[in-house]
């Protein structure tokens, strides 16, 4: 018996390191930038600028805290806000 509760509280310790570490790497992520909603919720709206310097900030982070597929998202993205920047500036 003694072993069979040794083992669970083992395994719940490795599990419990386990999702510590994953939320280490998460807690980093901009969430709403990655249009993930549920995460990102009760936050406000964000205006352009602030927009670019968040994306700036996350491809500078790069893989050590997104995966190669979200930094090119995030590089795209970079390109429109840019672009709707130019255009508005234009318009003055």
């Amino acid at each position: 018996m003694k072993r069979i509760v040794m083992a669970a509280v083992v395994v719940m310790s490795i599990a419990g390191g386990v999702s510590f570490a994953a939320d280490g790497k998460d807690s980093e992520r901009d969430w709403c930038l990655l249009g993930i909603s549920s995460k990102c919720a009760g936050t406000t709206t964000i205006d352009l600028f602030d927009k670019i310097k968040r994306v700036n900030v996350a491809i500078e982070m790069g893989t050590a805290v997104y995966s190669p597929e979200e930094i090119e998202h995030f590089k795209r993205l970079l390109e429109e806000l840019q672009s709707t920047e130019e255009m508005l500036l234009r318009r003055r």
